[in-house]
């Protein structure tokens, strides 16, 4: 078909779904006209705090879908995208009371390949900068997401703030909001709280605003009534994903979203999971119920971005491997729309292994997909089987060693001090991914509100909102679980500086490795120092400024039971590195 008739047919397919969409929603609620732009939201994206944050995983893409639908179904009412996280400076702060215990763990700035954290950062606009903005603006509503629990006492002193000196109404969503709602409208300058997805519920928000302001007819709603009784409404199913407008992204410089060079925009592609792992809590924010959208609704998304300046596109699903078939069709429609053009395709957030085959892999790698996200979480099969973790390690080593064949860069992921792990079955995990040509992504377990397992974790520890981050090192109150998975925490990054070593072309021992760092670089060479110090000494340093400081948290006894057992670490590119016994 010639191609300017495919382009008018999907012209007319858009108009026929959106006349749909508005004579279904109409059977919902009436829509309202309004005058004009007498009603102007702002969406806010909070700062947070945190030792580290992850610059290439900002774009809030879930403003950019309430933006969306808004502007669907209110076309006259004025919508505004703020983000306050992304591209500020970066502030040091004081670690707040209820981290001060990591100050042992994390003691000195530290310039080694093994270095965790120090500093405390504020990411984001100032509080200040922020009221001085909106003041200008003069919004009706404010909403603010609450994605992290961690975070959630930012985005809480915003609201205040907002209330305080600008007497606007403020909404919050997003996973902490879906776990904890009546916690966080307990809060006395929240007006509104909506848990779950937040389309559906946003646009019937906005048409009882526009109206009665019959509060109580709003699905998902959490508010106050007048006695100031907290009123939880029942939660409704969310517009079917093919009916909910491609997110506006209007608001967005596409180079403020990079990786590398290129503009990087979040696709989803589903919602929720079909998985219940008791350490997962995604189901608190999307239900029960796993929805997929077309591959050609996909790739008419991604043909737009494209025609945007996006170029590189980050799956943000939770399973978007789940449904094979349809992953085998997304992979063709993707070399077939997009051959001739210099696209990135990628999946930060991880695919599931075991829904993965060594047949899949050769068409992700022709669709541009160049690097591999995947969770192992651990080899302890009788843990995964407790924790409800669907596993096959056979099928994980097929996904692995094809995608070393391909020339894929894989990383894999392990949890670190799992509810009725182990510390050796921890080492066993590790060394495992040692032994396999695959990057160790180690991350230390922490607890959510809304994960199953947390009733039974908040019950034994002392665990509060600001816990909810791997920098605590586990939810664990027993001292000597927590050195052991900080210990790992920093083997793991030992464990990637060796497979990363330049010039590993075939087998060598570590003492050869070492017999020659002269010729390697000097933050390479200062790496095998401290390996070398480590090993003689039974101590791990810090290098800190011009001196070597210990890291008296370091548990060398678990050190030397991975590095007796692990035999060879797998290099990054041909050889392997063997390790001698001390």
């Amino acid at each position: 078909m010639n191609p300017i008739f495919i382009r008018i047919n999907k012209f007319a397919n858009q108009i026929k779904k959106c006349l749909n969409l508005r004579k279904g929603l109409a059977k919902v609620f009436t829509l309202r006209s309004i005058n004009g732009s007498s009603m102007k939201i702002v969406l806010i994206q909070p700062p947070v705090e945190d030792f580290y944050s992850t610059p290439v995983r900002l774009q809030p893409i879930g403003l950019a879908y309430l933006k969306a639908a808004i502007k669907k179904y209110f076309p006259e009412i004025e919508v505004i995208i703020k983000d306050y996280h992304h591209g500020y400076q970066k502030r040091s702060i004081p670690l707040p009371e209820e981290l001060l215990f990591l100050r042992e763990y994390y003691p000195y700035p530290d310039r080694s390949p093994f270095s965790t954290f120090y500093h405390y950062y504020r990411f984001g606009a100032s509080y200040d900068k922020i009221i001085s903005d909106l003041a200008q603006m003069n919004p009706d509503l404010i909403g603010v997401p609450v994605l992290f629990t961690a975070y959630a006492p930012q985005a809480l002193m915003l609201a205040e703030i907002i209330k305080k000196k600008l007497q606007i109404p403020v909404l919050l969503g997003g996973s902490h909001v879906s776990a904890m709602p009546r916690k966080v409208l307990e809060h006395p300058f929240v007006d509104f709280a909506i848990r779950g997805e937040g389309e559906r519920p946003m646009v019937e928000f906005i048409d009882q605003w526009l109206g009665k302001k019959k509060w109580e007819k709003v699905p998902n709603l959490g508010f106050k009534s007048g006695d100031s009784n907290i009123r939880l409404n029942e939660a409704k199913a969310n517009f079917p994903l093919e009916e909910i407008p491609f997110p506006d992204l209007s608001d967005f410089k596409p180079e403020n979203y990079r990786y590398g060079k290129s503009n990087l925009c979040f696709v989803i592609s589903s919602r929720s999971c079909p998985y219940r792992c008791a350490f997962c809590s995604v189901h608190k924010t999307f239900g029960d119920s796993f929805r997929l959208r077309s591959v050609e609704n996909i790739v008419e998304e991604l043909e737009m971005r494209y025609d945007q300046g996006y170029s590189v596109f980050d799956f943000e699903d939770d399973n978007l491997s789940f449904d094979l078939k349809r992953f085998e069709r997304l992979n063709r429609a993707l070399i077939s729309n997009f051959r001739d053009k210099k696209v990135k395709f990628m999946a930060m957030n991880g695919l599931s292994y075991f829904r993965l085959s060594a047949d899949i892999l050769p068409l992700m790698y022709k669709a541009g997909f160049r690097d591999l996200n995947i969770s192992l979480v651990s080899i302890n099969t009788g843990l995964l089987s407790r924790l409800k973790r669907p596993h096959n390690l056979a099928r994980y080593k097929e996904v692995a060693e094809e995608a070393e064949r391909l020339g894929m860069s894989v990383i894999s992921y392990q949890i670190l001090g799992l509810p009725g792990d182990t510390l050796s079955s921890m080492v066993d995990t590790l060394i495992f991914h040692s032994r396999l040509r695959v990057k160790v992504g180690a991350s230390p377990f922490y607890v959510t509100p809304d994960m199953p397992l947390y009733r039974q974790i908040s019950k034994k520890s002392k665990w509060d909102w600001v816990n909810g981050r791997l920098t605590t090192l586990g939810a664990v109150d027993d001292k000597s679980m927590r050195d052991g998975i900080y210990t790992l925490f920093i083997l793991s990054r030992m464990v990637n500086f060796l497979k990363a070593l330049p010039g590993i072309d075939g087998d060598v021992s570590f003492a050869e490795i070492l017999a020659d760092k002269d010729r390697l670089d000097k933050r390479t060479r200062l790496g095998l120092e401290i390996l070398e110090r480590l090993i003689k000494e039974k101590r791990l340093f810090a290098a800190a400024g011009n001196e070597f400081k210990e890291l008296k948290r370091f548990d060398f006894a678990l050190f030397r039971e991975f590095w007796d057992k692990i035999g060879f670490i797998k290099s990054m590119s041909k050889g392997k590195i063997y390790i001698e016994n001390y």
